[in-house]
């Protein structure tokens, strides 16, 4: 350490600047070496898109000098590689020759690097038709009612379906899209909520329509009613007469307090089958209803069996 302190500050310096000389010498001669650029693709042809993702990266042998090299290195500079005169291996199997477009690549690099080659060869690409196809969507509903409460009119989606368009063999493995998890507790009122897509995360150049749906829903308290309605007997054969026992049936539906004025006694077809009863012979009829109304949820007849005599 003694000795370190007697050497001169002067000496330092002309080490230091012997250093500077040294490197401003090397770095101004000219080397060559490879530099990897990142890489555009355009211009593909019309109604074709890229069906995977294709080669990133770029490798030039150029020359310049040190200074410029360090410069390239450490740049972002992208390079351009055009794709309309491609050349095809098969239906969706295309290959460039990045050689060919040496001129058009020496133009994009930076002054003072000179092109000596391209050391890829060839860069494959997949690439497919575009088309376009409309999907439904999906909703998982989690609707939790108070009680009492339940759906006036079926829930509402916007839009109902939602266009694709993508590569084609990719576009047929999607036949719907899902959407988030919809969760809503003690529901008792009209609800309207946004909500994302499920959007496949295994395709590439796809594009959507839409990437959320509203979701709506009207909620009505429900009630129940009842009416006392005539049935009718079909398929009867000619000449034989029936009687049957009651000759009414009671119609017990459920139906939200808001449409409870649009339901009356027509609104419902009660029907029995006589044809069905002697095929699978039963000494009974039995009464099936015929709903006229969409504001009605449920139904039940009283009673479930129609007893009869036959006069001929």
């Amino acid at each position: 350490m003694e000795n370190l302190r007697n050497i001169p500050k002067a000496f330092f310096g002309f080490l230091v600047a012997s250093l500077l000389i040294w490197l401003l010498i090397n770095m101004s001669k000219e080397y060559s070496s490879s530099v990897s650029y990142n890489v555009i693709y355009q211009e593909l042809p019309q109604n074709k898109l890229l069906e995977e993702q294709p080669q990133e990266n770029i490798n030039l042998a150029v020359k310049a000098t040190g200074f410029k090299l360090f410069s390239a290195n450490i740049s972002s500079k992208k390079i351009v590689l055009k794709t309309d005169k491609l050349r095809q291996k098969n239906a969706t199997d295309f290959y460039l020759l990045p050689e060919s477009q040496k001129l058009a690549i020496q133009k994009q690099l930076a002054s003072g690097l000179t092109l000596e080659g391209v050391l890829q060869d060839t860069i494959f690409l997949r690439i497919g038709s575009l088309a376009t196809k409309k999907v439904p969507v999906i909703a998982n509903l989690n609707l939790q009612f108070l009680p009492g409460y339940n759906l006036s009119e079926k829930v509402e989606i916007k839009p109902d379906s939602i266009s694709v368009s993508g590569p084609e063999f990719q576009l047929k493995s999607i036949q719907d899209i899902a959407i988030n998890s919809f969760e809503i507790e003690n529901l008792n009122t009209d609800f309207s909520k946004k909500v994302s897509l499920k959007l496949p995360t295994n395709v590439v150049n796809t594009k959507f329509s839409a990437t959320s749906v509203t979701i709506s829903g009207k909620v009505d308290k429900f009630t129940e009613g009842s009416f006392e309605v005539p049935f009718k007997v079909e398929n009867v054969p000619f000449g034989t007469t029936l009687n049957t026992f009651p000759k009414t049936v009671k119609v017990t539906y459920i139906v939200g307090l808001k449409n409870f004025g649009k339901v009356t006694a027509s609104s419902f077809e009660v029907v029995c089958d006589y044809k069905q009863a002697i095929e699978n012979e039963l000494s009974y009829l039995i009464p099936k209803v015929h709903i006229k109304s969409s504001e009605v949820s449920s139904v039940k007849v009283t009673p479930d069996k129609i007893e009869y005599l036959i006069h001929k």
